[in-house]
């Protein structure tokens, strides 16, 4: 297993341009899987911030949807954090589907990272248009 990060698009609603994704995130120990809904702009705040990742050593880059508890049926978290004082990071990757007895699913770990990989998974989000490409693939460090 790799450390990585995949995103695939699932389905488009055409109505509303709704689109249905299936990310999936791994660090070599774990690996977790979550459908989510969003739209085709839906990373480009967290792309921005990490992009300019970090400024400080106590400086977050976060992607945040959904909640905890009964509102969603998802949470999920993408948080960027510094690790070391010398900028080593990681990804905080926190998955819940909110779901009840054996269909319940939580997964919480860290995928490490040098800043510059983090900054190009910035770049990559930026410019990634899921209704052209339907799939988005990150490794850190390469």
């Amino acid at each position: 297993m790799k450390s990585e990060i995949k995103i695939r698009v699932l389905d488009i609603d055409p109505g509303d341009d709704t689109i249905h994704f299936q990310g999936f995130f791994s660090n070599e120990i774990c690996s977790t899987t979550l459908e989510f809904y969003g739209y085709s702009d839906e990373f480009q705040d967290f792309a921005t911030n990490l992009v300019e990742f970090p400024k400080t050593t106590k400086d977050k880059a976060t992607y945040e949807l959904g909640e905890k508890g009964d509102k969603w049926d998802y949470y999920l978290l993408i948080e960027a954090y510094c690790l070391e004082p010398n900028g080593y990071s990681a990804l905080k990757i926190e998955v819940t589907n909110n779901g009840t007895g054996s269909a319940h699913h939580e997964s919480k770990f860290e995928i490490e990272s040098e800043p510059a990989s983090l900054n190009r998974l910035g770049n990559r989000l930026r410019t990634w248009n899921p209704l052209k490409d339907k799939y988005f693939e990150w490794r850190p460090n390469e």
